[in-house]
C-alpha cells in the first residue's frame, strides 16, 4: 500500500510540476510574442532567448527549491516558484531587449529599451503565471493529502520538554504528521511503539542509546527525525576519506581561507554600498515618519556580539517607545509586545528597521551572511544555557544567514545555535550568495518576526512504563483507538535533521 503511494505522488507530481512550467514558459513566450513575432519563430532571438528562460528557472529552482509539495508548507512553495519565475521572467525580459538591439537593422531598437510596451506585457505575463502557480500549488497540495493521510508518529525523547519542543514543531505540519504517542527511550516497550508507527522522531537521547535505536529503525525501514545536536552537524559535515583500504571520516573546524575572506570583505563593501544608495528613498521616508511620530529618536543602538565576541553598535530605525528603552529594558520582543509603536510593527514586519545595518557592514562590524547578531544580555544566558551557543562568534554576524531565512524571531537558543552552525560548517561564497537570493522568502512568512510567548502545546504525557497488552495506543484528537500500522513497510528509511 505504501509503495503503491509513493509511486501515485512520483506520477501527480512529475505531471502537475510538467504542466506548471510548461505554462509559465508558454505565458511568457505568449505575451511577449504580440510584439516579438521573431521568439516564436526559428530565429536566434528566439532560440537565445529560451535557452535563457529554461537554464535561469533550473538554476534558481535549485536556489529556492522548485515543486517541493509535501515537503514544505504551502505558502513557502507559492513564494519559492514565484521569486524564481520572477527573477526568471526578469534576465529573459533583458536578454530579449538585446537581442532586439542592432543599431543596423531598421526593425530593431538602435538602442537598448527596458522601458516600454515590452514592459506592460511583461507584467501582464506574471500576473498570469502568478496565477497559475497558485493553481498548480493548490491543487498538488489538495491531491497529496488525498494520496497520503497523515502518518502516525511517535516521539522518543529523554523529557518532556524535549517532547513538547517537538510536538511544537509537528503541529505546524498538522496534515503529515499526527502524535498518537510520547515514549522514553528507557520505556520498556520503546521498540514495540517504534513498531507501531511510521515516522520516529528522537530527541536528546544519549548516544548509545540513539545509536541502537536509530540501528533498529533503519532494520525495520521506519523514517527518522532526529533533532539535531552539535555532533550531529559536526558527523554532517565530515568528509569522506579512505587511508589505504580503511574508510575515514575527515573532521575539522572549519576556517576560512585568506582567498575567501578577501571576496567576503569585498562582496560586502559592494552589496552594502549599492544596498545604501538603492534604499536611502525608502530610509529616508522612514526617518520622516519616525521623526513625526514624535517617539523619541529615529535611530536606535545597542551593544551587541561578532567575531570572538567582539563587541559593536548595531544601528536600527526604532521601534519602541523611548520610556521603555531597549538598552535600558534588555528583553526580547514578545508577541503583542507594548513597547513596539504601530510603525515600529509596520517597520518589523518587512524588515526595514533592518536596513541601517548596512552601514554597521560597509563599517566591518557585520557582514551580509552570518550569524544572527545577538544581544550581550542573551548571548551571556544563552550560553550558560546552551554551551554550543558560543561557536557562532567562530564567524562575522550577518544581516541575514541560514538562521535568520529558517528561523524565526523567537527560535530556541539551541535551534539558533544549530542553524548557524549548520551554515558555518557549510560556509562557501556560493552559498553566501543562495542565502541572500533566498532572504527574499522571509517576506511571505507570516511567523517570521513572531515574538517569543509561551503556548500550550497538544503533546501526550511521556511514558515511562510500558502499555497494558490490551491498552490501544491514544491518538490526537478525536480518534480514539489505533492499530498497528504497516504503512512503514517497503519503505526505505529516511534519516532527516528536524
Amino acid at each position: 500500500m505504501q509503495r503503491k503511494r509513493f509511486y501515485a505522488t512520483q506520477l501527480m507530481k512529475l505531471c502537475f510540476q510538467a504542466l506548471l512550467y510548461a505554462s509559465l514558459f508558454a505565458s511568457f513566450f505568449g505575451m511577449l510574442s504580440i510584439t516579438n513575432e521573431a521568439i516564436l519563430n526559428i530565429t536566434r532571438t528566439a532560440g537565445t532567448t529560451m535557452a535563457t528562460f529554461v537554464l535561469t528557472m533550473l538554476l534558481l529552482s535549485v536556489v529556492y527549491g522548485g515543486y517541493d509539495i509535501g515537503v514544505k508548507k504551502m505558502r513557502s512553495v507559492f513564494a519559492s516558484i514565484s521569486l524564481a519565475t520572477f527573477f526568471t521572467d526578469l534576465i529573459t525580459y533583458v536578454m530579449l531587449q538585446i537581442m532586439n538591439t542592432n543599431p543596423n537593422n531598421p526593425e530593431a531598437n538602435p538602442s537598448f529599451t527596458f522601458w516600454g510596451e515590452d514592459l506592460a506585457l511583461l507584467f501582464g505575463a506574471f500576473i498570469l503565471q502568478v496565477l497559475l502557480i497558485y493553481l498548480f500549488v493548490a491543487l498538488g497540495y489538495r491531491y497529496y493529502f488525498r494520496i497520503n493521510p497523515p502518518l502516525d508518529c511517535c516521539i522518543v525523547a529523554s523529557s518532556q520538554e524535549l517532547a513538547e519542543h517537538v510536538a511544537a514543531k509537528m503541529a505546524t505540519f498538522r496534515q503529515r504528521y499526527r502524535l498518537t504517542d510520547v515514549v522514553h527511550y528507557e520505556c520498556p516497550d520503546v521498540k514495540q511503539t517504534i513498531q507501531d508507527h511510521d515516522v520516529v522522531f528522537l530527541a536528546g537521547i544519549p548516544d548509545t542509546e540513539e545509536a541502537l535505536l536509530e540501528a533498529y529503525c533503519y532494520k525495520h525501514n521506519k523514517t527518522i527525525y532526529l533533532l539535531a545536536e552539535l555532533e550531529d552537524v559536526v558527523i554532517s559535515t565530515a568528509q569522506q576519506n579512505i587511508l589505504d583500504d580503511a574508510p575515514f571520516l575527515f573532521i575539522h573546524r572549519m576556517e576560512l581561507t585568506l582567498t575567501q575572506m578577501f571576496l567576503k570583505r569585498a562582496c560586502d563593501i559592494i552589496i552594502s554600498v549599492v544596498g545604501l544608495v538603492l534604499t536611502s528613498p525608502v530610509m529616508l521616508a522612514t526617518a520622516i515618519v519616525l521623526k513625526a511620530s514624535g517617539n523619541g529618536s529615529v535611530l536606535f543602538r545597542q551593544d551587541r556580539a561578532t567575531i570572538n565576541g567582539r563587541i559593536f553598535q548595531i544601528i536600527k530605525f526604532r521601534t519602541m517607545y523611548p520610556e521603555n528603552r531597549e538598552e535600558e529594558n534588555c528583553l526580547s520582543a514578545r508577541k503583542d509586545d507594548a513597547r513596539v509603536t504601530p510603525v515600529g510593527r509596520f517597520l518589523r514586519k518587512y524588515r526595514i528597521d533592518e536596513l541601517p545595518q548596512l552601514w554597521n557592514v560597509l563599517r566591518g562590524d557585520m557582514s551580509i551572511v552570518g550569524p544572527r547578531p545577538e544581544m550581550l544580555e542573551n548571548v551571556d544566558r544563552y550560553t550558560r544555557e546552551v554551551p554550543e551557543f558560543a561557536y557562532r562568534q567562530q564567524m562575522k554576524a550577518g544581516l541575514t544567514g541560514l538562521a535568520q531565512i529558517e528561523g524565526k524571531y523567537n527560535t530556541s537558543p539551541k535551534d539558533k545555535a544549530i542553524l548557524d552552525l549548520l551554515y558555518i560548517e557549510n560556509f562557501s561564497l556560493p552559498y553566501d550568495f543562495k542565502l541572500m537570493l533566498r532572504t527574499l522568502t522571509i517576506f511571505f512568512r507570516r511567523d517570521s518576526t513572531e515574538g517569543f510567548e509561551d503556548k500550550s502545546v497538544d503533546c501526550p504525557e511521556m511514558r515511562v512504563e510500558p502499555r497494558p497488552v490490551s491498552s490501544a495506543l491514544p491518538a490526537s484528537g478525536s480518534r480514539g483507538k489505533k492499530k498497528p500500522s504497516s504503512r512503514g513497510k517497503g519503505k526505505q528509511p529516511l534519516r532527516t535533521a528536524l
